[in-house]
């Protein structure tokens, strides 16, 4: 008899951000000044564990909700009695608030053993279902850290769920596709990426719930080894909100116009990752290249940099030149400045940060590299021209983590990319990708060679393995960033920092935060963001091989099927065209792209990739592993022409390191016209025809 612990959280309502919801100093979230809601995907995760639970005909298993936040977090979990739960837990105290990722994941994966201690008669034929992320804070981070606390196996990006031979098989999300799977031991963790079969609650079932006590625990019950802002290992550096768009958002009243459009477009602008394209030059110094020992123009804020600025300028004037003739007599000077805008505190402060010269960090910039089929995915050598980047400011080796089975003929692609060592794992139980089998060899890996940045792409892969390996290595992660730079936090004596900045709550604000209590900064980052750098095949490197030992018990996922979708998805193109549910059939669907991609190859003798939205994959109009957005795969392409598709947030979200984004919609009010450049209003049966004739 399986049984189940559902996470439910309780958000703002991402559509009612406002200015003044954060905290200006810490950059936490306020809740109190915004609606809360329970998290639209943890709803469904509460669907998803119904449904467990009835497919296997138990009646007598529990279901159970657990939420950790403050009191009015009640709410959610009231939500979950009224649509089938049979209790519900709260983890509330003062001492877990403030808290990043891992310091979430530790008190809930303790209040977990305290349900299976006490509720469930000790019994480990459980699942922890959970939504894949929450809105505010999009990582995906929790469950897969509360499955490496728990040392149990997890299943990421579940959709569907069935009951064969006395055994539940899920269907989930991977990279290039999907997979039927099994998990091969319980407990397990189960993370929902999509679920639409909405529970409702009758009047009683509301009134029951209203009336039922809740189970209440604190810090002191569930016994955390990491909570709060003390155990956490990332902190926010400053939090703002998104730039304003430069979409142009012009309307377009003709196919005509709309041919004209992609024949300017694609005449002015280079392709992300053209062959031909140099990448940046390093933007960071190390303090030993520094013309001035107490030059500081690479402080994480711009306030940081002239308020050093001001401090060097006194100092200089004092014919102070190094830390050594900071005197207590000097102190006085400084402080006494007439110039000195600082109060007295801060600037004693920035004094003593000035005497630091050696980095925080220290060891290699890793990459870890993914492949489908045989070959290498975009992503990776997007990474890798950001990691390069990142290694020669910091003037140390790139290294690329190559995990599989026979890959090490993928190894000079690697090095031709940038790479001055490929670390190869190879072995047979890494052929597909299991997260416990991937986690066990990357943190043996990394325990033996402790770099200082380790990068992941935010794909399926990634969004599950970067959170066990930070986990178990005690590190700090920061999820989905669109930008990585190295700079210094001089006030807090350390130099040489990765600043990893990212969107947040669905895109409304932008956050920058670094890594703390941690030997080594880890991130995922958006595909499509970062720049490949052009192949050097003259380039050489060492291809060091690591001994992994693996068995049958380091595995957590049986696999069963495994479905690549046919056709190759391909979304490192120049022209990337993306159809949603207005295109109505899946005829029309197949039929007017194909139709279109074929008439844009041959016109501008590009490369022309095919996407859709969620809408479409669930109308059956293509296989998922097409599917553009948050919850499939972020895309970067020159041109995204989007045809009926609407314009969700988590679409647009995917699509924002697009260069141009046209969209054509039968609806005039579509929201995807305010947040591209061109758009058309006009069915598409009528305009892509017109379109391919016009061209």
């Amino acid at each position: 008899m399986s049984n189940y612990i559902v996470l439910v959280k309780q958000v703002p309502d991402v559509a009612r951000i406002t200015d003044n919801a954060f905290d200006p100093d810490t950059g936490n979230l306020i809740r109190s000044r915004l609606a809360s809601v329970i998290n639209e995907l943890d709803a469904q995760a509460l669907a998803f564990a119904w449904r467990m639970k009835e497919i296997s005909g138990d009646t007598g298993a529990r279901l159970i909700c657990l939420s950790m936040g403050p009191p009015m977090a009640a709410e959610v979990l009231r939500y979950g009695l009224s649509r089938g739960a049979d209790a519900g837990v709260l983890l509330t105290d003062r001492a877990l608030g403030g808290a990043d990722t891992p310091a979430t994941a530790n008190p809930l994966a303790h209040a977990i053993k305290k349900i299976k201690a006490e509720m469930l008669a000790d019994d480990d034929d459980y699942f922890v279902v959970a939504g894949m992320q929450s809105v505010d804070g999009d990582t995906a981070q929790v469950p897969p850290q509360i499955a490496e606390e728990l040392g149990i196996g997890c299943i990421p990006y579940a959709t569907e769920v069935e009951f064969v031979d006395g055994r539940f098989r899920f269907h989930h999300i991977i990279s290039g596709g999907s997979q039927v799977v099994e998990a091969r031991r319980r407990p397990a963790v189960i993370t929902v990426a999509q679920y639409d079969y909405t529970l409702y609650a009758s009047f009683a079932a509301t009134r029951q719930a209203n009336r039922s006590e809740l189970v209440q625990w604190g810090a002191d019950d569930v016994k955390p080894t990491a909570m709060g802002g003390s155990g956490s290992k990332t902190r926010v550096i400053r939090v703002f909100p998104p730039p304003k768009t430069n979409r142009l958002g012009r309307q377009l009243h003709s196919v005509a116009e709309l041919a004209g459009v992609l024949r300017e477009t694609l005449h002015q602008q280079s392709r992300p990752g053209d062959e031909g394209r140099q990448g940046p030059e390093p933007d960071y110094l190390l303090p030993s290249r520094r013309s001035f020992w107490f030059d500081r123009p690479f402080e994480g804020t711009a306030k940081e940099c002239d308020d050093f600025a001001q401090l060097a300028s006194i100092l200089v004037e004092l014919g102070i030149k190094e830390p050594g003739q900071i005197t207590e007599q000097v102190k006085e000077q400084v402080l006494a400045a007439e110039k000195l805008s600082l109060s007295p505190k801060v600037a004693a402060t920035m004094l003593d940060g000035l005497g630091q010269q050696e980095t925080a960090y220290q060891g290699e910039v890793w990459v870890m590299a993914e492949h489908e089929e045989g070959a290498l995915n975009a992503a990776t050598f997007e990474l890798t021209g950001k990691a390069r980047e990142l290694a020669d400011s910091l003037e140390v080796p790139l290294g690329v983590v190559l995990a599989g089975d026979g890959v090490r003929e993928l190894a000079p692609e690697l090095i031709a990319a940038g790479a001055d060592k490929v670390y190869l794992l190879e072995h047979p139980l890494l052929e597909e990708f299991d997260p416990l089998s991937y986690r066990k060899a990357v943190a043996e890996l990394f325990a033996v060679h402790r770099p200082q940045i380790l990068l992941y792409g935010a794909t399926p892969q990634g969004r599950v393995l970067a959170p066990m390996v930070a986990y178990r290595t005690g590190c700090g992660l920061t999820a989905d960033c669109t930008e990585l730079t190295i700079r210094d936090i001089s006030r807090q004596g350390q130099l040489a920092v990765m600043m990893q900045t990212r969107p947040a709550l669905g895109g409304n604000i932008m956050a920058t935060i670094c890594s703390r209590n941690s030997s080594c900064q880890m991130a995922t980052a958006r595909p499509g963001v970062m720049q490949r750098r052009p192949a050097d095949p003259a380039r050489r490197g060492e291809i060091i091989t690591h001994q992994v030992e693996l068995t049958e018990e380091d595995l957590g996922l049986a696999i069963i099927e495994r479905a690549a979708g046919g056709e190759k998805v391909d979304f490192a193109c120049d022209i990337l065209v993306g159809g949603g549910k207005g295109l109505a059939s899946r005829d029309n669907f197949v039929r007017l792209l194909d139709e279109l991609n074929a008439a844009l190859t041959a016109k501008f003798k590009v490369k022309v990739g095919k996407g859709a939205s969620r809408a479409a994959v669930e109308q059956g109009f293509i296989a998922r592993a097409f599917q553009v957005g948050q919850t499939g795969t972020a895309v970067g392409p020159k041109v995204y022409l989007a045809v009926g598709i609407s314009g969700a947030i988590q679409h647009m979200i995917g699509v924002a390191a697009s260069g141009t984004i046209i969209a054509i919609n039968a609806d005039p009010a579509a929201p995807i016209f305010k947040q591209c450049d061109y758009y058309l209003v006009g069915r598409a049966e009528q305009v892509i025809p017109e379109l391919i004739v016009t061209l």
